[in-house]
């Protein structure tokens, strides 16, 4: 459940990035990319590395709501 978040998360963001990153549209969605590919380890790491592993899905899930409702952001 927690990696499956902490993919959700990534996409999430990568879907997220053109409408908060920077200038151009294809640069948004690579600075979205790098964010992902750099936070995917970390939430997963988080994910599995709590001594309760429900509360490292509760984080997980608390960044993908996150990440989701930078959806909603437009510049």
């Amino acid at each position: 459940m927690s990696l499956v978040l902490a993919w959700i998360f990534a996409h999430f963001v990568t879907l997220g990035s053109p409408h908060w990153g920077p200038g151009t549209r294809h640069d948004a969605v690579i600075f979205g990319q790098m964010i992902a590919i750099g936070l995917f380890p970390i939430l997963f790491l988080i994910a599995f590395g709590t001594k309760n592993p429900v509360r490292g899905a509760v984080f997980v899930g608390i960044a993908c709501i996150a990440a989701a409702s930078g959806l909603l952001f437009e510049r």
